[in-house]
């Protein structure tokens, strides 16, 4: 259990089963990335694209599949993107943004939830990713676990933490969400109530914990011994989690040196040797080098059996005493799930860790935290995003109905993601109100990057404003900018008519897509004419990406040689189908 050689990607926990699709996603993160956002749909893009880093099939795997999936984050936990990149576009409708359970507490939960459609049977599957990292790119221990799971004729009375979690996270979500998306995520719900799961092996009894919501019960960890594992501990939820009996305590140098000396009395304290994650002789090639710890796993043992809490929650008050999160507990033999499993001499846990010995602890910055809390604040006030033709382009105004916090001696700014630079003072204490003018259409976008600053430090954050008044040709026109060579234009068309592995990956090569083109223009040709019969809808995007290139002029330098001339072909023919279902 917990070997540090046996690890496992996200984006692998993703993948849809073979044969299968993805129907619905969800995730529940604190802090949201949005540059690994934008990966994450090539797990469900299809075999030759999952492990691609180039932005044309970064893009369709997004535009695939922004329609089924759903992510809420705490307010304010948004991290900056180092660019400005046009394709966070089409992560907008997906993310979702949380307000505060309570007063200083946190929207903290770290799970996904998948429906997979079996295009042989028909039916449908469930999966469900519990887990100790944040949607970033973290490189640290993190724990994963994976239950796979069938839709059962009746609810399940154990899934109610599930089902109430979802709930809560709607709940509280800043801006209302769209009504498809809300009716898309109800019915997920009410799946994910009669969900049966596979048990992982060796797992006798399970058990979900959603902690900070209503009606929700807090876990029992009375037991004769105990193990923690958590990055954050404070003295209140060590004694919550292991309040007796023998101890042992793994986390962070910096959080054990922190604790007072009574707090660690009588307990094994260990942390992560620094050479832990350095790439040994025989690794794989590429393999990440991991540092710190992130993961939270608690075991409680009592005579023979043994009980695994692994998630979201720190060992601190907050998460146990307010913080909305989620620990699934297994229950099992101890030899199995018990303690020596994890630090005997022989677990491989074990041996990337060595004993604590307390340094001086670093000095509380009350300030920091103080601009961290302040900007969750202004993340939380629901913020509209007006945008306005004018002569030279566009132009946005963001405004709120509540006012910001009065923050004395606080400068707080907010600027476009898309136009960083133009920062523009806010006035604490006011509504917002920022105006920014000459945009182009590609500089149209509802994420703000916030900051605040004063003597000690500064903080900032991206926030979702309500886009009003949006160009409905906006990520056409995207995706036009995107598509400024021939091959990219035919690697896009292979991808929209779902040959999104080695017939689109083959046109970057050094062959071009010309000898693509020529080598298959007839197939190319029954592709588009299939689709035309079957999905016709796939074509859509098409129509408009050849009428923006044609409109501008660069047909000649864009599109393939002789594609002009196919493409009035299936013109041709959509306009005959219209008019026959027409009559």
């Amino acid at each position: 259990m917990l070997s540090p050689d046996s690890r496992a990607l996200l984006l692998d926990a993703l993948r849809p089963p073979a044969g299968a699709r993805l129907s619905r996603a969800v995730a529940l993160t604190f802090t949201l990335d949005l540059e690994s956002l934008l990966v994450a749909p090539l797990a469900f893009a299809a075999h030759g694209l999952r492990e691609s880093s180039d932005p044309i099939a970064m893009m369709e795997g997004v535009r695939h599949s922004a329609d089924r999936i759903d992510v809420f984050c705490q307010a304010g936990q948004i991290t900056v993107p180092p660019t400005s990149s046009a394709l966070l576009a089409f992560v907008e409708p997906m993310v979702h943004q949380v307000r505060r359970p309570k007063p200083g507490h946190l929207f903290h939960p770290k799970l996904w939830v998948l429906r997979f459609h079996d295009e042989t049977t028909g039916e449908a599957l469930l999966r469900l990713l519990v887990l100790s990292r944040n949607l970033t790119k973290d490189r640290s221990w993190d724990v994963c676990l994976r239950l796979d799971g069938a839709i059962g004729t009746r609810p399940d009375r154990s899934n109610r933490p599930l089902v109430e979690l979802l709930r809560q996270a709607m709940r509280l979500a800043v801006a209302p969400l769209p009504r498809p998306r809300q009716a898309a995520l109800e019915a997920l719900g009410e799946d994910l109530r009669r969900a049966e799961w596979e048990y992982p092996e060796g797992a006798q009894e399970m058990y979900f914990h959603a902690l900070g919501v209503p009606g929700a019960r807090p876990p029992d960890f009375d037991g004769t011994r105990h193990l923690v594992i958590s990055p954050f501990c404070t003295p209140g939820g060590l004694a919550r989690c292991a309040s007796s009996g023998r101890r042992a305590v793994v986390s962070r140098q910096e959080t054990l040196d922190c604790l007072p000396d009574d707090s660690l009395a009588g307990s094994e304290a260990l942390v992560i040797n620094a050479l832990a994650g350095l790439p040994v002789e025989g690794a794989p090639s590429g393999q990440d080098v991991l540092t710190g710890l992130h993961a939270k796993v608690y075991v409680v043992e009592k005579g023979q059996r043994a009980r695994v809490l692994l998630g979201s929650a720190n060992a601190t008050d907050a998460a146990f005493g307010g913080n909305v999160e989620l620990l699934v507990e297994l229950a099992g033999g101890r030899t199995l799930w018990g303690i020596d499993a994890l630090l005997g001499p022989k677990a491989g846990f074990r041996e990337i860790l060595e004993p604590y010995e307390r340094h001086k602890a670093a000095e509380p910055e009350p300030e920091a935290v103080a601009l961290r809390d302040l900007i969750r604040d202004i993340a939380a006030i629901p913020l509209s995003a007006i945008v306005t033709p004018e002569a030279d382009g566009y132009g946005i105004r963001l405004a709120s109905e509540d006012a910001l916090p009065d923050a004395p001696g606080v400068r707080i700014t907010a600027q476009l993601h898309t136009r960083r630079g133009e920062a523009v003072v806010l006035t604490p204490g006011q509504p917002m109100d920022a105006t920014f003018s000459g945009l182009a259409l590609v500089d149209i976008t509802p994420f703000v990057v916030v900051a605040a600053e004063d003597a000690t430090g500064r903080e900032q954050t991206v926030v979702l404003a309500a886009l009003v008044g949006d160009p409905g040709h906006r990520l056409d026109h995207v995706i036009a900018a995107q598509i400024d060579t021939p091959e990219k234009f035919l690697q896009f068309l292979l991808l929209i008519l779902g040959l999104g592995t080695e017939a689109a990956a083959a046109v970057g090569g050094e062959a071009g897509g010309y000898g693509t083109w020529h080598g298959g223009g007839t197939g190319i040709l029954e592709l588009l004419l299939n689709a035309l019969v079957d999905r016709p809808e796939q074509l859509d995007d098409l129509a408009r990406l050849v009428s923006r290139i044609e409109a501008a002029g660069d047909s000649g330098g864009l599109l393939p040689a002789g594609f002009a001339e196919l493409w009035r072909v299936i013109e041709q023919a959509r306009d005959t189908m219209t008019e026959a279902v027409g009559s």
